[in-house]
């Protein structure tokens, strides 16, 4: 997708700014505000920026260009994303992203450094604050958009109800973990669609359309576009967490099977092994320990049944409700065809 690297060069420098720029004003509260930003700076600025390019990209659909409330909204999503991303590896309790360590285990570290006795759980607390501090930054430059109170409502409204979203969706996703209750296709379906598809791609999709002025149908259409990404996006990024490079991916294979995960994955996995190879499978999933020869088991059984076609199958279902919710939009075909790389992308990305 070479058409975002402009936004996401023009989404750094303007993220870059309002590190240097706009929050000095916590430092002197204590120690930690300056550490803080500096944190929550580095990590941002390592994003590939898909989210807040997508802003700018909408918006410019319908407008010709996108324009400086496109790019203060496009650093609000990805502060969001930023705290999103800390509070999710805490709860997966990853200590690598984007090959670097995590945000809550730097923390870990440090305590560790000052032989504090509790020092994962002092990890994990000042990452949930770190967290906290993105998200309500997100919102506090939200409060710079230069633009009608009813617009600026609004975009507010979709921002609030969608991370709400996520929040529940993440919830459904950790109770799901941690029990054994028997769940649908749909079910799982369910989790992708509020904890990853609808903020990753409706929601900067409608937000660049709203600042672009398009009308109703049209926000309707790209929000069931970026769903289905969203659904191709998360399938995608299951499939990476079992058979990717983690020198690409950034996080550790296998994290999913520990962590017990209801993916699509593991349902077709329950849905065809025989009852010795699921009494097997019971003891790898949510196991602590994940060796070479569990993973290898996974993937045979993965490979015996052909799930690997069902997931393909999937995609290509969603890809299909994609490229037809595309060809009625009321824009020029260069978007289209931009759009046709996004979809692309989410069905063929390494990372």
């Amino acid at each position: 997708m070479k058409f975002l690297e402009t936004y996401r060069f023009k989404i750094k420098e303007s993220l870059s700014e309002f590190f240097d720029h706009k929050v000095p004003h916590l430092y002197p509260v204590n120690r930690w505000g300056k550490d803080v930003i500096e944190r929550l700076k580095e990590f941002s600025l390592s994003g590939k920026m898909i989210r807040g390019g997508l802003i700018l990209f909408a918006e410019e659909m319908f407008r010709g260009s996108f324009s400086d409330n496109a790019l203060t909204a496009a650093v609000s999503m990805e502060l969001f994303q930023t705290g999103l991303l800390i509070h999710d590896d805490i709860m997966d309790q990853d200590t690598t992203r984007r090959g670097k360590t995590t945000i809550f285990y730097q923390y870990a570290e440090l305590a560790k450094q000052m032989n504090v006795r509790e020092f994962y759980h002092f990890g994990e607390s000042m990452g949930i604050c770190v967290g906290d501090i993105a998200f309500f930054l997100g919102f506090e430059n939200l409060a710079s958009l230069d633009t009608t109170p009813t617009l600026q409502n609004k975009i507010y409204q979709i921002f609030s109800r969608e991370m709400s979203f996520v929040g529940l969706g993440q919830m459904q996703d950790v109770y799901y973990s941690i029990t054994d209750q028997d769940l649908s296709e749909n079910a799982i379906l369910s989790i992708y669609l509020y904890k990853t598809s609808r903020y990753t791609f409706s929601l900067p999709l409608m937000i660049g359309a709203l600042l672009g002025k398009a009308n109703k149908h049209t926000l309707a259409c790209l929000e069931t576009i970026g769903e289905n990404l969203g659904l191709i996006f998360q399938i995608k990024d299951d499939e990476l967490g079992l058979f990717g490079d983690e020198s690409v991916t950034g996080k550790p294979v296998g994290s999913d099977i520990q962590e017990n995960k209801k993916t699509l994955y593991f349902w077709y996995l329950w849905k065809y092994t025989t009852p010795e190879e699921k009494a097997k499978l019971q003891t790898i999933f949510g196991s602590p320990t994940l060796t070479h020869e569990h993973l290898g088991y996974v993937h045979g059984l993965i490979e015996k049944y052909g799930i690997h076609e069902n997931i393909s199958q999937k995609q290509r279902a969603l890809a299909q409700l994609v490229e037809e919710e595309i060809s009625s939009l009321p824009v020029e075909e260069t978007y289209k065809t931009s759009l046709r790389e996004i979809l692309t992308y989410n069905l063929q990305r390494r990372f």
